[in-house]
């Protein structure tokens, strides 16, 4: 496929993330991109959105999309449980494919479309769109540099939380079915991507613990309780490839929280403080002299009970070439989106951010791995069986 070469996507899919993250990813920030085609299952939203961005070609069966014979690429944006069967008819059919996250409900089937995907030529994406955000790019720089030395200790939280929890209805996305896991597979797959993608490092083993606080919720409209099979928290203990200990935390009960994203690295040089709500700046505590100043920080001061207030770790913006094309960080921000650089990959270009298929499939097997070891309640041991 040559650079110049105009490039037709169908999207399967046209909810919230379609219409805010990908559709204006393709149309906004690429040229020569067309959105070809559409696809859902729900006729009325499908022509609605047809109707919006210009899309005459439209149907209600995937299958039928992907036999489109001028068709370089499908974008996947339905719920997980429709991943894999959509991405192995587009593989089929000899498309480059980029997929939400997660992957897959499982790491077998996020192995197939992996192995199909390699086996075919297909090039490939994953949503894990807060790769995007400077301030985790800046923090991937400065880890991968060697900034931080040895990795001792990495916290990772992304959990969200509002009011009345117990009163929200049931929905397809609280069942394992449809969506393979709770806040584990959508929060927690972002922040197993992030540690891997800053470290280069591999998760070796897990310990977790799950809990599902509200086991039945009432259908909306119904008088009808359905049950909830999928966690409402997870945190799980991860031994890192380099030796250090990681700690993740995903929950949708962060009471009046929102949507909370926080990671810590501590290193035998240095330490990085990484908040998504202040996303053009990091928190840095890098080199000996720095780490002797703020060894000197205590949480408390010499007084017993009195606190101290100070910051010790200085704040780093994020340098201007990891903006993203803005010309400065009040401006507001371009769509968050991956599909740039998967239309990049497919032209034959550098997409050093884009994650692929083989990612999806590695946060795959420690999301099943979590989930292993809360039931058995015992560490579990990576790589698993695709068995």
């Amino acid at each position: 496929m040559t650079e110049t070469r105009r490039i037709r996507v169908g999207i399967v899919g046209v909810g919230g993330i379609a219409q805010n993250q990908h559709i204006p990813g393709y149309l906004r920030r690429c040229q020569d991109v067309e959105i070809a085609a559409l696809c859902d299952v729900d006729e009325d939203k499908l022509k609605s959105v047809g109707a919006r961005y210009g899309v005459s070609r439209l149907t209600t069966d995937y299958r039928e999309l992907v036999r489109i014979d001028d068709l370089d690429a499908v974008d996947i944006c339905t719920l997980p449980d429709m991943h894999h069967p959509v991405a192995m008819a587009a593989i089929e059919r000899g498309k480059h494919v980029f997929c939400e996250k997660p992957l897959a409900l499982t790491y077998p089937l996020a192995a197939q479309m992996y192995e199909a995907a390699e086996a075919a030529g297909i090039k490939t994406g994953v949503g894990f769109t807060h790769r995007m955000t400077p301030a985790a790019r800046l923090a991937q720089r400065m880890i991968s540099s060697g900034a931080l030395g040895d990795i001792y200790h990495v916290i990772a939280i992304y959990a969200m939380g509002g009011a009345h929890f117990e009163e929200l209805p049931m929905t397809q996305r609280r069942t394992r079915a449809v969506n393979g896991g709770g806040p584990l597979f959508e929060l927690g797959s972002h922040m197993v991507d992030m540690v891997r993608w800053w470290l280069g490092q591999e998760i070796v083993a897990v310990c977790a613990q799950t809990r599902t606080f509200v086991r039945q919720r009432r259908w909306p409209g119904s008088r009808e309780l359905g049950e909830v099979d999928v966690e409402d928290a997870a945190v799980f203990m991860a031994d890192l490839e380099g030796g250090g200990m990681g700690l993740f935390i995903n929950s949708s009960v962060f009471t009046a929280r929102n949507f909370d994203q926080r990671v810590e690295v501590y290193g035998s040089r240095g330490a990085i403080l990484y908040d998504q709500g202040r996303p053009y700046e990091l928190r840095a505590c890098v080199g000996k002299e720095m780490m002797e100043l703020c060894a000197g920080y205590g949480i408390y001061s010499p007084a017993w009970g009195l606190y101290r207030d100070e910051e010790p770790y200085p704040i780093i913006p994020v340098p201007q070439d990891l903006l993203d094309g803005r010309a400065a960080p009040w401006e507001r921000p371009p769509t968050q989106t991956l599909t740039p650089h998967f239309v990049a990959a497919l032209r034959g270009q550098d997409a050093p951010l884009l994650p692929t298929f083989y990612e999806g499939m590695k946060v795959q097997e420690v999301l099943d791995a979590v989930l292993l070891s809360a039931e058995e309640r015992r560490w579990v041991t990576l790589p698993l069986s695709e068995g």
